[in-house]
This record gives C-alpha cells, sequence and structure tokens, in this order.
C-alpha cells in the first residue's frame, strides 16, 4: 500500500484552534423536536475514546420517527452542568428504562461490555452508575507487506453521578475512573530491551457543583468546579512518565428580557499544573451573548472572549454569532460565523489519538474564524435533507502524522501530532428517509480543501479530502432487521508524495430484539479485507466478527 511514513525530531509549533461556542437549541416544532430521555440507553462512559483499530461494537440506531431523542448524556456528563444553550427547550419522557447493559465478543479477541442505572433513592435523590470495557488482543496487518503486529488494547470506565434537589437549586456531585493499556506497534522490528513498547494511562476526576431549577428565579445559573487527571506509566520518546492535573471550573448565568429575547454569559477556566517537562499555564473563557427567538427567525450574537497566562499568553477574541430563517413551515436556513480558543491538553490528545507522542508541549488551537452556511429541511414526514459550506481558519490546528524512530536505541512506531495554522473550505450534503420502521437509510458527503504552511504539506497526509457514507436498516422479518454501512475516505494529496491509502469500509449486520427489551445483534466488519490506517496513525483490523446481547431494564 501507499503509505508515508515521517520520522519527528521535534515538534511543531503553531496554534489550532476549535470552536468552543455554546450551541442554540431548537424550538419545538414539526421540523425539530428534542426530547431529552432520563437514562440513554446506549450510552457512552465520559471520555471513552473508541480506538480506531477495533470495530465500532454499537448496535444499530432505531428508525427514524417524529421525535428525535437528544444524545447528550444527562446522568453522567461530568462536565456540562445544566445547558449554556439559550435557545433550548428541555421536555422530559417519563417512564423511560433505568438500566442498559450490553456484551459482545469477537474475532481478535475483541470485547465490549457496557452497564448503566439511574437510581431514583427518592423524589430529590439520583445517582448514576456506568461502566465499560472494551478492546482488543490479536494479530493486524501491518503497512509492511508479510508483516502482522500482535495489537493489544484495553479500556476500563467506571463513573458515578449524585443529583440531590433541593427546592430551588441542585447540588451535584460525582467523579470517573478510566484505565488505559496497550502496546505500541514496532517500527521494523521488536525494540530493543530497555526501552518500554508498552504503555498505560490512567485518567480520574471529581467534581461538585450547584445549578438552579426553579424557573422562575430571574437568573438561572450553573456553577461546577473539580479536578482532572491524566498520568502516564511509562515515558515515551520525548517526555518521562508523570502527570497532568487540571483544575476546572465552568459556569453560566442567564436572564430573560422578554419571552423572546435573553443575556447571558458562559464561562470555562482551567488551570494546568504538571509534574512533566511541561510548563504550567492558565486558559480563562468567557462568552457573553444576546439571543431572539421569535416565530421564524433566530438569532444569537456573542463573542468569545479567552485570556491564556503563562504558555502562549494573550488575549483572543472570536465571534459566536447563528442566524436561524424557517420559511415554508419546514425549510431552514441558516448562518454560523463561530470561534474560540480549545484546550489541548493530555486528554484531547488522547481522543485525537490514543498512540500520540510530542516532541514539544501542545499550544492551545484558536480558531478566529468559522463560517458555514446552510439549508436543512424535511419536506415530507420521514423525508431530512442538508446542504452546507464553510470556511474555517485554525492556528495550531493538530495534525497526526505517523512515523517511527530508527536508531540503534529503540525501534518504534507512534503517531506524533504537530501543530501549524490550517485553513480549509468544506461543503457538503446529507439525505436521510425513514418509513415506519421497515426501512431507514441516511446518505452523506462533504469534501474537504486544506492548506498549511509551505512545505509542511506532509501533515495532511491522514486529512480527509473527500468523505462519503452510506448506511441502511431494513426490515427483514417481524422484530429482524438486517444493516449495511459503507465508508470511503480519501486523503488530502501531499504534493510531490502523493496521498496515503484511502479508508474503504464496508460492513454488514443483523438484530433480533426479544421482548422489547432483549437485542441480539451481530456484524461483519471490513468486508473488502482492506488495509488503511485511520487517522490517529495505526492499522485497522482486517475482515472481522462481533456478536452480542442487549438489555434494557
Amino acid at each position: 500500500m501507499k503509505y508515508i511514513s515521517t520520522i519527528l525530531v521535534c515538534a511543531g509549533l503553531w496554534p489550532a484552534a476549535t470552536v468552543c461556542a455554546q450551541n442554540g437549541g431548537e424550538k419545538d416544532s414539526t421540523l425539530n423536536r428534542t426530547v431529552v430521555v432520563e437514562n440513554q440507553y446506549n450510552p457512552e462512559v465520559m471520555d471513552a475514546f473508541k480506538v480506531n483499530v477495533m470495530p465500532e461494537v454499537e448496535e444499530p440506531a432505531a428508525p427514524k420517527q417524529a421525535i428525535n431523542y437528544a444524545t447528550d448524556l444527562r446522568p453522567l456528563g461530568a462536565w456540562k452542568a445544566t445547558p449554556m444553550e439559550a435557545m433550548s427547550r428541555e421536555l422530559a419522557q417519563k417512564g423511560a428504562d433505568r438500566g442498559y447493559v450490553r456484551t459482545a465478543y469477537g474475532t481478535l479477541n475483541n470485547v465490549d461490555l457496557k452497564g448503566s442505572y439511574l437510581w431514583d433513592i427518592s423524589s430529590k435523590d439520583r445517582l448514576g452508575i456506568m461502566a465499560s470495557l472494551y478492546g482488543l488482543n490479536g494479530d493486524i496487518p501491518h503497512f509492511m507487506e508479510g508483516e502482522e503486529w500482535k495489537s493489544r488494547f484495553y479500556r476500563t470506565d467506571v463513573s458515578l453521578d449524585y443529583r440531590h434537589d433541593f427546592r430551588k437549586v441542585a447540588l451535584k456531585l460525582g467523579g470517573a475512573f478510566a484505565s488505559q493499556v496497550f502496546n505500541y506497534m514496532p517500527s521494523m522490528n521488536e525494540g530493543v530491551e530497555n526501552w518500554p513498547t508498552t504503555q498505560r494511562y490512567t485518567l480520574g476526576e471529581g467534581y461538585v457543583g450547584v445549578m438552579s431549577r426553579d424557573q422562575d428565579l430571574p437568573i438561572q445559573f450553573a456553577f461546577q468546579t473539580g479536578l482532572r487527571s491524566f498520568s502516564l506509566r511509562y515515558d515515551n520518546y520525548y517526555m518521562e512518565y508523570g502527570s497532568e492535573n487540571i483544575f476546572h471550573t465552568e459556569g453560566f448565568m442567564a436572564g430573560n428580557i422578554n419571552e423572546e429575547q435573553q443575556v447571558g454569559v458562559g464561562l470555562e477556566m482551567d488551570n494546568l499544573i504538571h509534574d512533566v517537562s511541561q510548563q504550567d499555564y492558565t486558559l480563562l473563557q468567557l462568552n457573553p451573548y444576546y439571543t431572539y427567538q421569535g416565530e421564524s427567525v433566530k438569532l444569537r450574537v456573542g463573542a468569545h472572549v479567552d485570556l491564556q497566562t503563562a504558555y502562549g499568553s494573550g488575549l483572543k477574541a472570536a465571534p459566536d454569532v447563528k442566524l436561524e430563517y424557517t420559511f415554508a413551515d419546514t425549510y431552514v436556513a441558516y448562518l454560523n460565523v463561530l470561534g474560540g480558543t480549545r484546550l489541548n491538553d493530555f486528554r484531547r490528545l488522547n481522543d485525537f489519538s490514543p498512540y500520540w507522542t510530542i516532541a514539544q508541549q501542545m499550544r492551545t488551537s484558536y480558531t478566529p474564524l468559522d463560517a458555514k452556511i446552510g439549508l436543512k429541511a424535511s419536506p415530507v414526514i420521514g423525508l431530512g435533507f442538508e446542504l452546507y459550506g464553510g470556511y474555517r481558519i485554525t492556528k495550531n490546528e493538530l495534525f497526526a502524522v505517523p512515523g517511527g524512530f530508527y536508531t540503534d536505541e529503540q525501534n518504534v512506531f507512534y503517531t506524533g501530532i504537530l501543530q501549524d495554522k490550517g485553513k480549509v473550505g468544506y461543503g457538503g450534503v446529507s439525505v436521510s428517509y425513514a418509513y415506519r420502521d421497515w426501512v431507514d437509510f441516511s446518505v452523506n458527503g462533504a469534501y474537504y480543501s486544506w492548506n498549511v504552511t509551505e512545505g509542511n504539506e506532509g501533515l495532511l497526509q491522514l486529512k480527509p479530502e473527500l468523505k462519503a457514507d452510506f448506511s441502511v436498516r431494513a426490515k427483514v422479518i417481524k422484530n429482524c432487521h438486517a444493516l449495511l454501512n459503507y465508508n470511503y475516505e480519501r486523503r488530502q494529496k501531499m504534493g510531490d508524495f502523493g496521498r496515503a491509502d484511502a479508508i474503504n469500509n464496508l460492513s454488514v449486520g443483523a438484530e433480533y430484539e426479544l421482548l422489547n427489551r432483549i437485542n441480539v445483534f451481530g456484524r461483519l466488519n471490513n468486508l473488502l479485507n482492506k488495509v488503511y490506517a485511520t487517522e490517529a496513525g495505526y492499522p485497522v483490523e482486517g475482515l472481522h466478527f462481533m456478536a452480542g446481547i442487549s438489555c434494557r431494564f
């Protein structure tokens, strides 16, 4: 296969940013209705990053209905203390099942176990519990022909969340723990005796928060603070083992001018403290805003004002503007002009790639502009489409650069993370249709045109240029559905270096529901048996199978 390998000697350099914007919600309408379900049937543990070398085991989603259920995790969304979404309106669905368990196993010792329970201790006390284990242990095709890599990756997550409702406010207490163990891929041969080829990350956090719950209060508010920790058990090539600790605080205050207008301000602050070769610093983010919500027009006008001390110190500002116009009942034209600063801490890097390594400390990413215009509609029941285009500028954008060290001391394949100023124009279209419980399909396509500093085109080797996705879920017999998914992703061209191999993944599956609570499912992944690297920089499994069972109670 065509694969570009890069030897990382020093790490780059310029900041990148992402939108730290608050998302406006939707009014209840025939076009868009959001219902917050009390307990998510298929929950994700906070910060649980599905490593790209293993398949997604999630069961097929239920077909589209008149109501689209919110995907935000309520009980254990540890760092999202009540909405900063000034335009949202929440409806509670009563009688939702409180428990969920799932177990799945497949070839290459793929395993996925998950469980959660939401316990209403009393009318004022609620406790959420969640745990998961996923990973694999088996041979994966190497980039070099004829070789295989004995991969081992497992992650365990446990989290708790407790809430007590007083008359006008609510108190939240919680925490989470995660352990992630894995091995690196040898670059040419086995690493030397004195260099670690395995790694273990330990993640932990605890928090306390208070929020308003009386809608008659003139000011609605939420405030939450706590400690996050990320520890490395072994050295990587550039950085010794140690930990990064973050005192994280976030909150908001908002008040209504009248039924249609609201003003508010959001706050987020991170104090980073390291006992590894990283510099300590503080990032403070403020987001004042004004919203108007009429019958056909929604408007949000705000700004992100971010102040950073020490490493990359300075004051940065970015827009936070959203405009929506509804016409012909079911058509919505929208314009977003956003921006903000994103923290590139160890957790963020781990989400980017679990095999990350850095030659120097990552700077915060700053997006001065992310402009997007689009049209979305649902002209008939069950049919929806969206057409959009945009342009984003990010200073210190993150780029995954797979490579290896070929020295007398060690040979380890890693995913280096570099930074550069990134500009990307993008556009896309999506179409979906659902008819009762018989058929549900969606088609999505998007095009990206990336630009980086001249001479740094190699950073783009794993960035997408063209994405296309197709999925269909069709009823075969009563309570039994067949599934087909196809994903294609062509990578950016890197000047004279050509392109890295494309992602080309076809999978099929089936599910059968028993007693409206038990679901048996199976899936064949990577039917084309392709060998390529994901954006994490590591190879995917070949043809493999997983099966499992889940239950709601």
